[in-house]
């Protein structure tokens, strides 16, 4: 069942992670001693699984409670009667123009995403996006690639990465135009991809009358707006401090030694330009408060709402912890930290950073994770500091790009298991755009590292041309196949049928053949009996 098959998949990628725990032998990092300390296998079995759960839930919790607040902010929305509307009434302004909606879709998500440096909170907006896209008539995995992809390519050229930056030693100026080069390949590539691919039905949609829909739009709004001011690192970017330093004289304000702002606000709630996920889920919550106010729900009818949606987002949180859960196992064995550092020994710099990027993008699903322990773990082994500067580069583009694919991606996971898509069925959809963006980024990273790789890069990406010219040639031929086969099919429907009207034809006209010489004989015998009753009557008369 389509229901159930992301969880199948997160098994069988926890499946394999176990097989590989017997088969790896571990190694950890040494704090005391600075360098890779090697061990002995270190599996992980039925008890660990049950510990390490317990400590994804532990780690995760502040993502798990964030879809459940995502899933309680669209209930009530969906409560107030006014979303469906609202959502309609979008979809009729973009009827004439649907590709201008997956644009502007594309590019929301994803400039957003470059900017922010997080991918996380653009979760808020994908329902949103999906049921607009849906309501144009686009299909499901058109609606999932321009809201989920989007957000991916835009981490892919993000132009921001705090972790990133802390342990390549980098700043916000570094590779800066390889970034925005990347961002706007990514972007306008996908673009080209959706517009060429997507076949939106016919609509028909008819604007509704919608009384209070404006407060919803407006909501919207203003999680952007905070989005942005709370996420965009001020500092980071421009080196502003004025909401830091705001945030300081709010907080040391006090009356009789209590702090005022953190008596009301709380002492969590972290300056603009500061803000962690814990943030937005405050956010979340508090607008949904807000909306429930203006659109007069009940209390009892607010219960029913947030209960309604923990039920219906629970699923997905569930998606997240597991995910992760493959995470901790693999960190905890450690077998993936020798992995590391035996493709990291490479003489090919660039090809060993970027296939321990793609790997990551499997066993660490979390960006932040997967950056501390993978480039922490590489700079143990390699030591040439300029290189870091392309490394930077390099994992921040091939982890973010494998994530299109990656069994443990969290935001494709959870666009799939929404729109009820089974990964084979995503993975057929997105792996010949997926190969050619590869293609066009490995060149790029080339270009970047000219100066660490060597003639296997040229080979690897050789092959990989090979591997997509041959996916589409093989793409190709199946659908002439499939076209042959149709056009056979209905010409041996036809034959029959054909058959059948001559059959009948003939019959028809063997009918009209023995009907007509029988009117002949017919008209015949009434001139002879009218010729027999004039002779009579002459005769009679004789007489």
């Amino acid at each position: 069942m389509k229901k159930y098959n992301i969880f199948k998949v997160l098994l069988l990628v926890l499946a394999a992670a176990i097989i590989v725990s017997f088969l790896i032998p571990s190694s950890t990092i040494g704090y005391y001693t600075s360098g890779i300390e090697k061990g002995t296998i270190n599996p992980i079995n039925f008890v660990d699984s049950i510990s390490n759960g317990l400590t994804s839930f532990s780690v995760f919790i502040s993502a798990f409670i964030f879809i459940l607040s995502i899933g309680v902010f669209y209930a009530v929305l969906k409560k107030t009667g006014k979303y469906e509307a609202v959502i309609n009434n979008t979809a009729v302004k973009f009827q004439k123009k649907k590709g201008l909606f997956l644009v502007i879709s594309i590019l929301t998500f994803g400039i957003m995403t470059a900017v922010i440096g997080d991918i996380m909170p653009m979760l808020i907006f994908v329902p949103a996006f999906i049921d607009i896209a849906k309501k144009l008539g686009y299909d499901s995995k058109t609606s999932i690639v321009s809201t989920v992809g989007a957000i991916l390519l835009g981490s892919a050229g993000s132009l921001y990465t705090n972790y990133v930056n802390q342990i390549m030693s980098t700043t916000v100026s570094s590779n800066i135009i390889a970034k925005i080069v990347i961002l706007v390949l990514g972007l306008g590539s996908l673009i080209l991809f959706t517009i060429l691919t997507s076949k939106p039905e016919k609509t028909n949609l008819e604007k509704e009358e919608v009384k209070k829909g404006l407060p919803m739009m407006i909501a919207f709004d203003v999680i952007i707006v905070f989005l942005i001011l709370g996420m965009v690192s001020w500092n980071g970017y421009f080196g502003f401090e004025g909401f830091t330093n705001f945030h300081k004289t709010l907080t040391d304000f006090k009356v009789f030694d209590v702090s005022l702002f953190n008596a009301i606000l709380g002492s969590t709630l972290s300056a603009f330009g500061e803000w962690a996920l814990y943030n937005v889920i405050v956010l979340l919550l508090v607008t949904t408060v807000i909306l429930s106010l203006i659109y007069k729900i009940k209390f009892d009818g607010l219960l029913e709402s947030i209960a309604s949606g923990i039920r219906r987002a629970l699923p997905y949180a569930m998606i997240v912890i597991l995910a992760n859960l493959v995470l901790v196992g693999v960190y905890n064995s450690g077998f993936y930290t020798t992995i590391i550092t035996s493709i990291a020994g490479m003489t090919d710099k660039v090809l060993s950073g970027t296939t321990l990027s793609a790997l990551s993008s499997v066993v660490y699903p979390d960006y932040t994770y997967a950056t501390q322990f993978t480039l922490s773990t590489i700079t143990y082994t390699i030591t040439d500091t300029k290189f870091y500067l392309v490394l930077a580069v390099i994992f921040q583009v091939i982890y973010s790009l494998f994530l299109l694919i990656s069994p443990t991606s969290i935001l494709v996971l959870l666009g799939l298991q929404r729109e009820n898509v089974s990964y084979k069925e995503w993975i057929k959809y997105i792996y010949k755009y997926f190969l050619g963006l590869l293609i066009v980024f490995f060149v790029l990273i080339m270009v970047v590292g000219r100066n660490y790789i060597s003639a296997l890069s040229y080979v690897v990406l050789a092959v990989v041309i090979v591997m997509l010219v041959l996916f589409v040639v093989l793409s190709v031929t199946r659908k002439d196949t499939k076209k042959q086969v149709k056009k056979e099919k209905v010409e041996v429907k036809e034959e029959p049928i054909k058959e059948e009207k001559k059959v009948v034809k003939e019959e028809k006209k063997e009918e009209i053949k023995t009907k007509t010489p029988a009117k002949k004989t017919t008209s015949a015998k009434k001139e002879t009996s009218k010729k027999t009753t004039g002779t009579k009557k002459n005769t009679t008369k004789k007489k």
